[in-house]
């Protein structure tokens, strides 16, 4: 994958509740062996590492330590539900242990996670799911790291290049998109629809972002993948089509720039 910088600018209840600091009381008078996660790699990435202040953007399945019973999963049907994206550490999100675990994965890796319950849900539990004290185990993989210095940059790379004219500030491009969440659930096929896409490019439009500025460079008869951060697709809140705070793939085959095919 190629990088480009451009100037445009389930809810999994993994949330800190109950969390108590490393070394607290177990119950047991004990305060000096302080709780600390295991992680095993089942699958080493070959992406980007996760580091503190990133945010990310797992798969995740949830299980007790003790039986092995799921409790939550985003994994039983990828193409039906959404990444659970979290901040690394300092920006929070997820249970303490949570994102521990996750810390120096790479993109396109999987990892066991085994969480004390300290780390976890502490010793109330969450009211709901998970009781007292419950030690918890989690398998991850993870699909997107975003660094706060890439929020304005978007992956691409050209599966065909053109052989026609090239998209430029002002042309006017025609084209024939598809695009999914990384899950690889579909958010809009333009083919399913029966109709291509037209836009000015440099010009305000309703189209994604990171899709118009990601055309620029391209050749009509051309077909070049996006990997686009939220910023680039609709920000935190989404539009009535995409999911707010995701990042998103777009295959997007160039038909015709000025009205001029390949």
């Amino acid at each position: 994958m190629q990088k480009s910088y451009t100037a445009v600018g389930l809810a999994l209840c993994l949330m800190m509740v109950g969390c108590q600091p490393k070394g607290a009381d177990s119950g047991t008078g004990a305060t000096n062996t302080p709780a600390k996660v295991t992680t095993t790699d089942i699958e080493v990435g070959t992406g980007r590492e996760a580091k503190r202040d990133d945010y990310v953007f797992v798969l995740y399945r949830g299980t007790f330590a003790k039986d092995g019973k799921q409790f939550d999963t985003n994994m039983d049907d990828v193409t039906s539900q959404m990444p659970f994206g979290f901040g690394v550490i300092e920006n929070g999100g997820a249970i303490q242990g949570f994102a521990d675990g996750v810390e120096g994965m790479k993109e396109g890796g999987t990892r066991k996670i085994e969480v004390p319950w300290q780390l976890a849900y502490g010793e109330h539990g969450d009211g709901n799911k998970i009781p007292a004290k419950a030690d918890l185990n989690f398998e991850i993989k993870l699909l997107f790291v975003l660094k706060k210095d890439e929020r304005g940059v978007y992956d691409y790379n050209d599966n065909k290049v053109g052989t026609g004219p090239e998209a430029v500030d002002g042309s006017t491009v025609e084209i024939h998109y598809k695009g999914t969440y990384l899950t690889g659930k579909v958010w809009d096929d333009s083919r399913v629809r029966g109709e291509t896409v037209k836009y000015v490019i440099g010009k305000e439009s309703d189209a994604v972002p990171g899709m118009v500025a990601g055309v620029k460079g391209m050749k009509a008869g051309g077909q070049r993948t996006l990997v686009l951060p939220p910023d680039l697709v609709f920000g935190p809140y989404g539009n009535q089509s995409i999911q707010g705070n995701q990042p998103v793939k777009v295959v997007v085959d160039l038909i015709s720039v000025n009205g001029n095919k390949g």
